[in-house]
């Protein structure tokens, strides 16, 4: 069977289950190619002209470029670096972008930016090595927005995403990010790779999850690190639901089959929040915190920083 198929069910399920969000600008005509010029011309140059060959070793040369150069060539919307957009993923439609994440394009890569940032600034400041030289987890990995992101910043073979949903994982893979794709269960025992891993990301995951999955969720990524090993996640604030005053709210999606983040049973997705009080309770005994940090340009995703006990 081809990507065609499942790509077109899946985005008639996202489709179904969210309303539709504000109207997203188009790039401009032709893309982003005077923006991505005036930003690093030269650079890019240099860049495109030594991927002529190919081969992911390559993506290690984009490690100099600024946080939002980098997001917004991983857009694929520009046109005067062939060698770059050949080297590059390839990016899902809009639709199916603005379907999983709410927004496409050049907002989308924003708000990624700005997480990106945050997770190699803490990772430098409280990891034990170099990302270049750490074993990285994406957990919860979808289409790969994030992935990719630290394609440049980790070595060949050191990049991992899991998802429970099989369809996005597909799309991931059929865009071809570079990295070691699996599918995790909904309420997991384990991370489906071996080997113990320096970081793992967790972006709008315990956003979602119901108390058990939750749990079951923090386990197996305790059992997947290494000692002293980083974990940064994201939380809700309280105001995400303004009328719910317990320490941890979830309010799930209906149990449709359709839904491709329904394993069956319970129905273990919807909406979270997760209270400080209660990440410092219930989750001492696996990760001590480190940090809490806002985002600017999403401020329902708050991200904590944390480190394996």
């Amino acid at each position: 069977m081809s990507i065609a198929q499942p790509l077109r069910a899946l985005r008639r399920r996202l489709g179904a289950r969210r309303p539709p969000g504000p109207p997203v600008a188009p790039p401009p005509a032709g893309g982003y190619d005077e923006w991505l010029e005036l930003a690093a011309g030269e650079q890019l140059r240099a860049i495109d002209a030594a991927c002529a060959s190919g081969g992911p070793e390559h993506l290690a040369r984009f490690r100099e470029l600024d946080a939002d150069v980098w997001a917004l060539l991983l857009t694929q919307e520009h046109a005067a670096w062939p060698n770059i957009r050949a080297l590059l993923p390839a990016v899902p439609d809009p639709a199916l972008q603005a379907g999983w994440n709410g927004v496409s394009g050049g907002a989308l890569a924003a708000q990624g930016a700005a997480f990106y940032r945050r997770l190699c600034e803490r990772f430098a400041r409280h990891g034990a090595l170099a990302l270049a030289d750490a074993r990285v987890l994406d957990f919860g990995c979808g289409w790969g927005r994030l992935t990719r992101m630290l394609a440049r910043d980790v070595a060949p073979g050191r990049l991992f995403g899991c998802d429970p949903s099989q369809a996005i994982l597909d799309v991931c893979a059929a865009n071809g990010v570079p990295a070691e794709l699996a599918r995790s269960d909904f309420v997991p025992d384990r991370i489906p790779f071996d080997g113990e891993f320096d970081l793992a990301l967790a972006f709008s995951v315990f956003t979602h999850l119901s108390e058990t999955a939750h749990q079951r969720c923090l386990d197996a990524l305790h059992a997947a690190l290494a000692p002293g090993a980083i974990l940064v996640a994201t939380v809700r604030p309280p105001a995400y639901m303004p009328d719910e005053r317990r320490p941890y709210a979830f309010a799930p999606h209906a149990a449709d089959p359709d839904h491709p983040q329904y394993g069956g049973g319970e129905m273990t997705y919807g909406e979270t929040v997760v209270t400080l009080p209660y990440v410092r309770e219930r989750w001492s005994d696996r990760f001590a915190l480190l940090d809490v940090d806002i985002l600017l340009g999403d401020l329902f995703q708050i991200v904590l920083t944390l480190r394996r006990v």
